[in-house]
């Protein structure tokens, strides 16, 4: 048997290594024991302070809680570097400088999402020396990290924290309006901008191409049937004026400097509202409603000049008879005549294969 004077000299001599060891092996229920009661706060080098409580139910409930410890994203995080309200020395400037830092951890697990967030409008804002620029737990959340799009509508009120206007003109639109209704079928602002590799939408390429955007759900014929909204949007807006020269545009250099008009120029953008008229207005009132919005651009135009607008439905005998007439002559003449080209080739290979076109000269 060990003397009770053994027992304390070899308890002294290996508890530092004891505390050590399990400084160096923290659960979350260890570092909860702080974290998790109110009332302490970290203090940064420009002497604000922050407090350092992390709600328990918010672990539980994040997508995280089964798979991370604490010490899995504050790896940085030891009793000797452990910052305090009273530490002299702190590592982050302010809470800001924290979160901005913090946010590189996301890339151990996340890479692919991190180096398309490395391309967006976001990061670009944030070399520029913004520093409100969003960074991963801004938009995710985090301790509290829910399923991405899970209920959709909170994508939107992220976005919204920093695009408060925009968030407001969108949820007095047609689809802000579905999407307040609880419908899936609405767009938020990551269907149109992307999630992590968001481009800069003032520039013009953003704008040539926001056509292909709007017909994902436009174009969707089972979608659109629930609200009885033409699918032909894409299709008849490439065969007019304007879809053909932006397609154009698009796949020439010049897409950088012009476009002609797309969706968003006559629809709006985040303000979209209904367009049709319906039992609501008369055919006078849709012509005029339709020229003021040509007016945009063909300053001056008269009321008839709507007249020559199709709609975004395929021009048919009964309500475009010329244009109808047109398209299907095209559709005849076109063929006949290469059919004529390619057969007056094959004759003069013909002749000259059996020697008739040089006796004939």
């Amino acid at each position: 048997m060990w003397s009770a004077k053994t027992i304390i000299a070899i308890a002294l001599i290996t508890s530092p290594l004891w505390i050590s060891f399990k400084a160096g092996a923290q659960t979350n229920a260890d570092c909860l024991a702080c974290h998790g009661e109110k009332g302490q706060s970290v203090r940064f080098s420009d002497k604000s302070t922050r407090s350092v409580y992390v709600d328990r139910n918010h672990i539980k409930q994040s997508v995280h809680a089964a798979q991370l410890e604490c010490t899995d994203c504050h790896r940085d995080i030891t009793p000797s570097t452990h910052p305090s309200e009273k530490a002299k020395n702190p590592k982050y400037k302010d809470a800001r400088d924290f979160s901005i830092q913090q946010a590189n951890t996301c890339q151990r697990c996340h890479y692919a999402y991190y180096t398309r967030m490395l391309d967006s409008i976001h990061f670009e804002t944030m070399k520029a020396g913004e520093r409100s620029a969003p960074v991963c737990t801004d938009c995710h959340g985090s301790h509290d990290i829910k399923k991405p799009g899970t209920p959709r509508k909170e994508i939107n009120e992220r976005c919204g924290q920093c695009h408060s206007d925009i968030a407001k003109t969108f949820g007095k639109s047609v689809h802000g309006e579905l999407l307040a209704a609880g419908s899936d079928d609405a767009p938020v602002c990551t269907d149109c901008h992307g999630a992590h590799s968001i481009i800069d939408p003032r520039k013009p390429g953003f704008k040539a191409s926001s056509h292909q955007l709007c017909a994902k759900c436009h174009g969707d014929e089972k979608k659109m049937a629930t609200y009885g909204l033409n699918t032909a949007v894409l299709s008849s807006y490439l065969d007019d004026f304007h879809g053909s020269s932006n397609l154009l545009f698009t796949k020439t250099t010049q897409a950088s400097k012009s476009a002609i008009a797309t969706c968003v120029d006559c629809h709006g953008t985040h303000d979209i509202q209904r367009f049709r008229g319906g039992e609501t207005l008369s055919k006078d009132q849709m012509r005029e409603r339709i020229v003021k919005t040509c007016r945009k651009c063909h300053e001056k135009v008269p009321a008839a000049f709507a007249d020559a607008w199709l709609s975004h439905y395929p021009p048919t005998f009964k309500s475009a008879p010329l244009v109808w007439g047109v398209k299907w002559l095209y559709r005849i003449m076109i063929p006949l005549i290469m059919l004529g080209l390619v057969s007056h080739i094959i004759l003069h290979l013909w002749r000259i294969k059996t020697g008739k076109f040089w006796r004939h000269l």
